[in-house]
């Protein structure tokens, strides 16, 4: 059975940046991650009905489209994220992610060089581990990350900060339905239910994902994103493309 110290185990503590410096390691090149800054979210239809999701640690989803009114095309969902918190490093095996960032604030991580085909491919454990690369967000940034690819992020401001989710094709609303609490109206502030953190991490597996229960489980190295890496494709004319389904 997996063991617990409330909510360090699995969301990046503050102290993450003194960790980072004890790594030394060679900046990738690849172009698989990507990011336009300042641009408008691509316009869409939200549901007259979104569902509203408390995560583990708080933060505040909003789906605004899922898989019974996209024909399982894609999940939208927004996002209120208190200060600090954000997945560990994690991997979906059969769909694809797209980050905005209105505000920026976070920092967000990813192996841009290594894919992980299916769930038996445990980083460090029997595959290799993940080399990520850190990347502060920018205002209004749009990142892309294909399946496959060990990733996360977190809150590195001192503020809840917003931020839009695509999913693509529709697996994982039933993972937040069932790890998280589904609510009528959001509380006031911000709060975490660390006893729903073990189901976070062992029941992933059951939505396509291999999600760590601690930072550097998945992590053999860490450096810096070069441009390079920030300035390729984001895929957002299929992101047009999806958010263009209409309502069904």
């Amino acid at each position: 059975m997996l063991k617990f110290n409330g909510l360090v185990k699995y969301f990046l503590p503050k102290i993450l940046g003194i960790i980072l410096t004890a790594f030394v390691v060679q900046i990738s090149t690849s172009p698989v991650l990507a990011l336009t800054s300042r641009i408008d979210f691509p316009d869409y239809e939200p549901s007259p009905d979104p569902e509203l999701i408390i995560g583990p640690p708080g933060e505040q989803f909003t789906f605004e489209r899922t898989g019974k009114n996209t024909n399982n095309k894609f999940t939208l969902a927004k996002a209120m994220v208190p200060p600090g918190a954000g997945p560990t490093a994690h991997f979906h095996d059969d769909y694809d992610e797209w980050f905005y960032f209105p505000k920026g604030g976070f920092t967000l991580f990813m192996d841009p060089d290594t894919t992980y085909r299916n769930l038996s491919d445990i980083p460090n454990k029997t595959a290799p581990g993940a080399n990520i690369q850190l990347i502060e967000t920018e205002e209004n940034g749009l990142y892309y990350v294909p399946r496959g690819h060990v990733h996360g992020f977190y809150n590195s401001s001192e503020t809840p900060l917003p931020m839009t989710f695509v999913w693509a094709p529709e697996r994982i609303t039933q993972y937040f339905r069932d790890t998280g609490e589904t609510v009528k109206k959001f509380p006031s502030d911000f709060k975490s239910d660390p006893s729903k953190l073990e189901a976070f991490v062992s029941d992933a597996p059951n939505y396509g994902i291999n999600q760590s229960q601690y930072f550097m489980q998945y992590i053999q190295s860490i450096s810096t994103a070069k441009q390079s890496t920030l300035r390729s494709s984001n895929h957002i004319e299929e992101l047009k493309d999806l958010l263009s389904t209409p309502l069904s």
